[in-house]
C-alpha cells in the first residue's frame, strides 16, 4: 500500500501564471522568445533547449509544478517536498505522465490523455520544479504522440483564460514534519500521544505551538514518482490564489481543515497506473501487454461487483452443491495439477471457493474466506495488492498448453460445472423442474469471523478466478455472460 497525493501548483504562491504558452517556431526557441522564456522558466532547461523538438502539430507550455517546502512550505493539503527531493524526482514526470483531465489518469484502463511531458527541470534560483509540455493539437500529434486532440485546453489558451492544473504522485510512504514518523496509509498517522505537535492524524496543516515556536505541522513526500498533470475544474488544494502569508492565517483560523476531508476522501480512492506501482515495486516501469490485460480484467471485475445484484435467486440456480471431485486433479501447485487447471479455464469450468479450499488443503478456512469473496476485486484493485501480485508471477497454469488427459476431464465435468452459457442455462432449468432448492448465498458484510488466513485464501481464490477469466476469455463467445455467472458464484455458499 502507498499514498497517492494530489497536488495543485496553486497552492503556492509563484506570483506569476502557472501555465504559460511558449512561442516556439520551426528551428526552434530563438531571438527574443527565448530571451522571454529564460526570463521567468529556469535556467536548468538552457542545456535542453536545442535539443528539444516540436513539431508543428504540438503547443508548448511552460509549468510552474511545485515548490520546495524549505522555500514555499508546504501546500493547502499539509504536503512536502523537499529541495533535495525536487532535484531528484521531477524527471520521473517525463518517465510517467502524460495530460490527463480530472485525475483520470489509468491509461490501461483507457482513461484518454491529451499530451505529454517533453522536458522537466529544477529552478535552482526560484526552488522550484518546472515543466515543458506538450498538448496534441492535431490529431497526427494524437496519432503519434497517444492520446486525443487537446481541444478544450486548445480553447481556453486560444481566449486567453488561465488553466488550472493538478499532478498527482505516488509515495511509498511519507513522514511527519515533526517527529519524523514514517506512515503508508494515513490511518498509520501519528497521534497526540506520541507527537508533541498533536499528531498528523488530528492536526495536519494546522500552526501548532511547540516548546515556545510555532510549527506549521505537515508531512514530507521523500521519494514521488509523478504520474499525472491534469487540467481540472477545481484543483486540488486551491487557496484562492493568495498569497503564503493569507494562507497561514486561514490555516490557524479554521484548525488546518480547509475541505481536506473531500481531499482526503479523493486520495484514498485513488491508486497510480500499473506502470508507476511496478517502478516503485523495482520493476522500473517494464511490464507486458499481457500483464496489462489482466490488470485491466481485474479492473473490471472490480468495477463489475458494483453493479446491483439480481433479486431473483433463480439466477443461482446454476451453481452446484455437489462437491467437484477434486481427487481427480493433481497435487495442488504441481505441473500436472496446472495443466488441469488449465484445461478447465478453456471449458469456462471454475472451482468455486469451496473446492478450491479442498484443492489447496485450507477447506478450514472456507467460512472465514467465503465472508470477504464479494468485493475482493475492489479492494485488491484500491489496496494494489492485485497489480502487484499479478507482477509476482499471478496463477502458473495462465500459460499452460493443455494436455489431451487433462482436456478429456475438462469435457467430462464441463455440464455440472462449467459456467458456459449453455451448460449453466441446462443446470438451471433441471433445478427448476426437479425443485431442488436455490443455493444459499453469503452477505455483502465483512463480518468479524475472518481471520488473516481466511483473507489470504480469498485474495488466492480471486487470483486463480482471474487467471481463469483471462484465460478463457480467448474462446468464449459469451464472456460477458461468464463474468457475471463468476462473480455470483463468489455469493454462493457451498
Amino acid at each position: 500500500m502507498a499514498h497517492v497525493k494530489f497536488v495543485s501548483p496553486s497552492g503556492w504562491d509563484f506570483d506569476q501564471p502557472i501555465v504559460t504558452p511558449v512561442n516556439w517556431s520551426s528551428r526552434g526557441l530563438i531571438g527574443a522568445d527565448r530571451q522571454q522564456f529564460l526570463k521567468s522558466a529556469s535556467s536548468s532547461f538552457v542545456d535542453q533547449l536545442d535539443r528539444i523538438k516540436f513539431a508543428k502539430d504540438e503547443v508548448p507550455l511552460h509549468v510552474i509544478a511545485l515548490g520546495s517546502s524549505e522555500a514555499y512550505g508546504p501546500n493547502r493539503n499539509g504536503d512536502g517536498f523537499k529541495e533535495a527531493t525536487c532535484r531528484q524526482y521531477h524527471d520521473t514526470f517525463v518517465k510517467f505522465a502524460k495530460v490527463f483531465r480530472n485525475h483520470k489518469n489509468k491509461a490501461e484502463r483507457g482513461d484518454p490523455y491529451y499530451g505529454i511531458v517533453k522536458a522537466s527541470a529544477y529552478n535552482e534560483d526560484m526552488r522550484r520544479v518546472e515543466l515543458l509540455l506538450a498538448l496534441n493539437s492535431e490529431k497526427s500529434a494524437a496519432d503519434r504522440n497517444g492520446g486525443f486532440v487537446a481541444d478544450a485546453e486548445l480553447e481556453k489558451i486560444a481566449r486567453g483564460e488561465d488553466i488550472p492544473v493538478s499532478m498527482a504522485c505516488r509515495v511509498p510512504h511519507d513522514t511527519c514534519s515533526f517527529c519524523k514518523h514514517a506512515a503508508k496509509t494515513r490511518d498509520e498517522y501519528c497521534t497526540r500521544e506520541k507527537c508533541a505537535a498533536g499528531g498528523c492524524k488530528s492536526n495536519l496543516t494546522r500552526l501548532v505551538k511547540v516548546a515556545g515556536d510555532l510549527h506549521h505541522l505537515h508531512v514530507d513526500n521523500p521519494n514521488p514518482t509523478w504520474f499525472d498533470i491534469s487540467r481540472v475544474f477545481r484543483p486540488a488544494d486551491r487557496i484562492a490564489y493568495g498569497a503564503k502569508a493569507d494562507y497561514l492565517t486561514k490555516a490557524a483560523s479554521d484548525e488546518g481543515l480547509f475541505d481536506m476531508q473531500d481531499y482526503i476522501k479523493a486520495a484514498e480512492c485513488s491508486t497510480a497506473p500499473l506502470d508507476v506501482i511496478l517502478y516503485q515495486a523495482g520493476n522500473h516501469g517494464m511490464w507486458s501487454e499481457k500483464l496489462a490485460s489482466q490488470v485491466r480484467l481485474g479492473y473490471g471485475l472490480a468495477s463489475a461487483e458494483s453493479y446491483k445484484t439480481s433479486e431473483d435467486i433463480n439466477k443461482y440456480r446454476c451453481f452446484v452443491t455437489k462437491p467437484f471431485p477434486v481427487e481427480k486433479l493433481a497435487s495442488f501447485g504441481s505441473d500436472k495439477c496446472n495443466n488441469q487447471l488449465a484445461a478447465m479455464a478453456d471449458r469456462q469450468v471454475i472451482l468455486s471457493l469451496s473446492d478450491y479450499a479442498r484443492l489447496s488443503n485450507k477447506e478450514e478456512h472456507v467460512k472465514s474466506a467465503a465472508s470477504v469473496l464479494p468485493g475482493i476485486y475492489a479492494r485488491m484493485t484500491e489496496d494494489e495488492s492485485l497489480p502487484l501480485r499479478l507482477e509476482q508471477g499471478g496463477c502458473d497454469f495462465i500459460d499452460k498448453t493443455a494436455s489431451e488427459d487433462s482436456r478429456t476431464l475438462a469435457a467430462t465435468v464441463y455440464s455440472e460445472y462449467s459456467l458456459s452459457k449453455q451448460a449453466a442455462e441446462d443446470r438451471s432449468f433441471l433445478s427448476c423442474i426437479r425443485g431442488h432448492s436455490v443455493p444459499e448465498l453469503v452477505s455483502f458484510e465483512k463480518t468479524a469471523s475472518c481471520d488473516e488466513v481466511g483473507e489470504e485464501l480469498a485474495r488466492g481464490y480471486a487470483m486463480y478466478k482471474l487467471a481463469a477469466l483471462w484465460r478463457s476469455a480467448a474462446s468464449d463467445d459469451n464472456f460477458p455472460l461468464t463474468v457475471r455467472l463468476s462473480l455470483r458464484q463468489n455469493q454462493v455458499l457451498n
